[in-house]
């Protein structure tokens, strides 16, 4: 997730549960005048800026984007300017980056991006930290990391690269995810997780999804780029991943937990 330009042309699925989201629980928060915000893994800053930020301009005082891409956040602060919204390189993993802003934040967002994350349960406990008391929290992300999943039918001559890609190779069930949450002292409001649908225009269109977000393209050659992803696109088509229709749109179903909590 280096290319900015790349992972916005793919993400309509992200901005369409991060709207959707937004939408459902932004109202069942408790707000008091002049509050700031921060959204966690803001990437390139168009969910920040054409969805979280529509949504609070009148609610807050500030908002603050992070991600721990350089290139991500320089494409934010270039592209968004609102007198509200600042976009700044933080690693949410990092207790010495987080410390900082300790007690700085009254709600906290973040839309795919925890599945992505290594450290879980110590990103959990420096999004506390960085929390107010009364602080809320509200989490979107993958229970199943799709990425890891198509890593798993991939030919060995591509196997042997994963194991230098930053993709965490695990995945969580409700349960589990609960759990974690509590043990970093936090107070479920709300958790939810169904299986939902996304509709891509075309097989283009997702194998472009895809490549925005698979870190082998920066553990490759770019000399191997293209055979990979010729082989990408043949193990999804083989072990028939998604729903092609015969209008040539491709349907996924995919995994995602919603996690609305409080920090007592």
């Amino acid at each position: 997730m280096y290319c900015p330009e790349k992972y916005i042309r793919g993400n309509g699925l992200q901005r369409r549960d991060a709207e959707d989201i937004s939408n459902r629980f932004i109202e069942k928060m408790i707000w008091k005048p002049n509050e700031i915000v921060l959204d966690v893994g803001c990437g390139p800053g168009d969910v920040s800026s054409n969805i979280l930020y529509p949504l609070l301009k009148n609610k807050i005082k500030r908002m603050v984007g992070v991600d721990r891409s350089i290139q991500m956040v320089e494409h934010a602060k270039k592209t968004y300017g609102y007198p509200k919204l600042e976009f700044k390189v933080l690693d949410i993993e990092n207790v010495n980056e987080c410390i900082s802003y300790t007690n700085s934040f009254d709600k906290i967002f973040s839309f795919f991006c925890f599945h992505w994350i290594h450290k879980k349960a110590d990103a959990l406990i420096n999004m506390k930290t960085m929390l107010k008391s009364g602080g809320e929290i509200l989490l979107h992300f993958m229970l199943v990391n799709p990425i890891v999943e198509l890593y798993k039918y991939i030919d060995a001559e591509w196997q042997i690269f994963v194991k230098d890609t930053r993709q965490p190779n695990n995945s969580y069930s409700q349960d589990e995810v609960k759990t974690m949450f509590i043990e970093a002292g936090f107070r479920i409001i709300n958790s939810e997780s169904s299986v939902r649908k996304y509709t891509y225009p075309d097989l283009t269109s997702i194998l472009d999804a895809i490549k925005s977000v698979d870190d082998m393209y920066n553990v490759l050659p770019p000399q191997l780029h293209d055979r990979y992803s010729m082989h990408i696109k043949d193990k999804i088509l083989e072990k028939k991943m998604f729903n092609i229709c015969p209008n040539t749109k491709v349907i996924t179903r995919y995994l995602p937990i919603t996690v609305h909590a409080i920090k007592d």
